[in-house]
């Protein structure tokens, strides 16, 4: 069966599919390895295939497609996860050499509500080590390469998901953000990505700023899919209350809407100029149609990234690497990496904590800044995609400037596809809002990407 059963379908298709016969669970499953198979030595996106289980997965699914008890939308569809979102029977490496893979026992609460749903966890999806960069290097998994050009960069960390979304492995890819590791690699790949309130999709390996999301071709399947995973769970203690939301409920009037309008949350630091006019272009759409647009100038007082963020998250990298429990021989790790991370040790106690309290009055500015708008409008990074070989620390304030706020300020964010630079590579808008307001990040997305324009829309058809 050709791979292109299943490439560019959306959930609703394949979910039309299925109920009418056309196309069973299976077939989608195999469409998915055979695709994996013909793109992924390039691409390397794919850690580990567990093609068994899918296929009784999927043979269950398609005997309750047939008798008309689906479970739902995501019932049959396949799904890959990134390497650190755990699932019974898979290894589980923190994307370095420097750990001897270890299967997981115990499903994470993201694959559970995956499988409760009837959705069919074909792959987990290769990172950067620890999780730690804004690239697809690793130790563990060679270099992930850009869907649109190999010799480009993915971004990260959830590098394999983008690639993976953006190639058409599967209609949904979850992937996990703490700085910008959703949004970065799905602007980089032309895919939409969207990095959830704190709390709103319980993880097991909970940690200030980190969130899972989907990682899709569309805001509808990425909806489809936080209807089922945003669910309250006890292993999460910052796992959010069930709230009533109708996630596959996009419709929204631009007209008269508030949004703001950023391209550099700190005085002096900016986006490549042609982000910038990308950025305006997008913005010129939701003008048209009668928004009110406003120009949000840099609302961080300093630059809490390189005082605050930085130092702490990198602290916690630094933590882990010496973590007899995580890292069996450090001198297998990505020694680059290693090396700029060893750096904090010069670092006092006192200093750490200075950094980490630092990072509670932007914290505060940022959430001022986004209560004033319905949504915020700026570039998901400042800078292209690098050569695929760049491990993008010395370029990391660039990409995550406009990033790592809302994970520190725990609110939603987004990135969806506004053009593309004159050699071809992708540009992400993001989108963001207040606290808990994820339903309205999807809202505007899926307004801009129904008029968006040709310029702007990914012409998935060129990646077959």
């Amino acid at each position: 069966m050709p791979d292109q059963t299943i490439a560019g379908r959306t959930v609703a298709e394949l979910n039309d599919a299925f109920a009418g016969g056309s196309l069973t669970p299976l077939d989608a499953l195999e469409s998915t390895i055979a695709r994996i198979a013909a793109k992924d030595d390039t691409h390397r996106a794919v850690y580990v295939i567990d093609a068994d289980e899918a296929r009784e997965s999927a043979r269950r699914s398609g005997e309750r497609w047939r008798s008309g008890a689906a479970l739902g939308p995501l019932d049959g569809i396949p799904v890959t996860i990134k390497e650190n979102t755990a699932k019974v029977g898979l290894p589980q490496s923190y994307g370095t050499a420097a750990r001897e893979p270890v299967i997981a026992t115990e499903n994470s609460p993201v694959v559970d509500r995956l499988q409760e749903a009837g959705a069919v966890v074909i792959a987990s999806t290769s990172m950067p080590d620890f999780s730690g960069l804004g690239s697809g290097v690793s130790s563990r998994h060679g270099i992930a390469r850009n869907a649109w050009n190999p010799a480009w960069n993915t971004g990260g960390s959830s590098s394999g998901a983008a690639v993976a979304a953006a190639l058409g492995y599967a209609p949904v890819n979850i992937g996990t953000d703490i700085g910008g590791s959703i949004r970065i690699p799905a602007a980089m790949n032309a895919a939409f990505g969207f990095k959830p309130s704190y709390g709103r999709v319980p993880i097991n390996d909970t940690y200030l700023g980190r969130c899972a999301g989907p990682i899709t071709r569309t805001v509808r399947d990425a909806a489809h899919t936080m209807a089922l995973i945003a669910r309250p769970d006890s292993r999460d203690h910052t796992s959010l209350p069930d709230e009533s939301i109708d996630w596959t409920d996009l419709d929204v009037d631009i007209r008269g809407l508030r949004l703001g309008v950023n391209f550099g949350p700190v005085e002096g630091k900016t986006a490549d100029p042609e982000i910038v006019a990308a950025i305006r272009r997008a913005v010129a759409v939701f003008e048209a149609a009668g928004a009110q647009v406003e120009t949000v100038e840099p609302y961080l007082s300093r630059d809490y990234l390189s005082t605050g963020f930085i130092p702490f998250f990198t602290a916690h990298l630094w933590a882990q690497m010496n973590d007899k429990n995580i890292v069996d021989d450090l001198g297998r790790a990505d020694q680059e990496m290693v090396a700029a991370v060893s750096s904090i040790d010069s670092l006092s106690s006192l200093e750490l904590i200075q950094a980490y309290d630092s990072i509670g009055p932007f914290v505060q500015e940022t959430v001022n800044m986004l209560g004033r708008y319905d949504a915020v409008l700026s570039p998901t990074s400042g800078i292209l995609a690098g050569p695929a070989e760049s491990r993008m620390m010395t370029e990391f304030a660039g990409p995550a400037n406009f990033t790592s706020a809302f994970n520190a300020a725990g609110t939603p964010a987004a990135s969806i596809n506004c053009g593309f630079s004159k050699d071809g590579r992708p540009i992400g808008l993001q989108i963001a809002a207040d606290r808990r307001r994820d339903l309205a990040v999807l809202q505007v997305a899926a307004w801009y990407e129904a008029h968006r324009g040709p310029e702007a829309t990914p012409q998935w058809n060129s990646l077959d």
